[in-house]
């Protein structure tokens, strides 16, 4: 994705901080983010008081959104299976605001010893899906999208669970039927996967990450 791409996004939001437009993907290496969206919580002192989790602060528009009849097969599928996913974006937003009221006192903010303990280590093949990875991504800006397939198709390889790999891949291809990608993230000729049927064969929404202490 190319930042100009990023920018409706964040004019409708209208934030009153600065935006990070990663095009490096270095949040997700250096604080473990496997998917969007996820969040980490830092304090003042710069100290992670919650490593990455999954995160949100309102529901989906697509996952509320009602059906019409008549879809595409694979569209009508791809919405069900979004409705599938747990909603805890209530609960979330209401953790930040008690974490902002009450700083360290919040129940939802961790000690030290608790981040660590929730912070997995890095497997080997995790770690070497991750430098597959960057190679993919230097190859892309130096020879464009197609440089970038061989590399990106071994860190999916080697780190299935790694959604962010996975969908900045997709998202550049074209469909089977040659239309856009970025939304569905269907078939393609360049890669096995695809959202729906990795979504499925990871077990759906019963599998999808929540909060346990929400």
């Amino acid at each position: 994705m190319r930042p100009e791409d990023t920018y409706k996004w964040i004019d409708a939001a209208s934030p009153t901080h600065p935006s990070l437009i990663d095009t490096g993907h270095v949040v997700d290496e250096q604080f473990g983010f496997q998917n969007i969206p996820m969040a980490l919580w830092i304090d003042e002192t710069g100290t992670i008081v919650r490593p990455a989790e999954a995160a949100t602060i309102e529901p989906s528009a697509f996952r509320n959104m009602e059906i019409p009849e008549g879809l595409p097969e694979r569209l009508d599928r791809t919405l069900r299976e979004v409705k599938t996913m747990p909603d805890q974006a209530e609960e979330y937003r209401a953790a930040i605001v008690d974490w902002a009221e009450k700083g360290a006192e919040s129940r939802f903010a961790l000690s030290p010893e608790e981040v660590v303990a929730r912070s997995q280590p890095r497997s080997s093949d995790e770690a070497t899906a991750a430098a597959y990875f960057e190679l993919g991504e230097h190859a892309m800006r130096l020879h464009g999208k197609d440089a970038a397939v061989p590399f990106w198709r071994e860190a999916h390889r080697l780190y299935p669970q790694n959604w962010t790999y996975k969908r900045q891949a997709w998202t550049l291809e074209t469909t089977a039927d040659g239309e856009d990608n970025d939304l569905l993230q269907g078939p393609n000729d360049a890669y096995d996967g695809n959202w729906l049927d990795d979504f499925i064969a990871g077990g759906g929404g019963m599998r999808y990450s929540v909060n346990p202490d929400l």
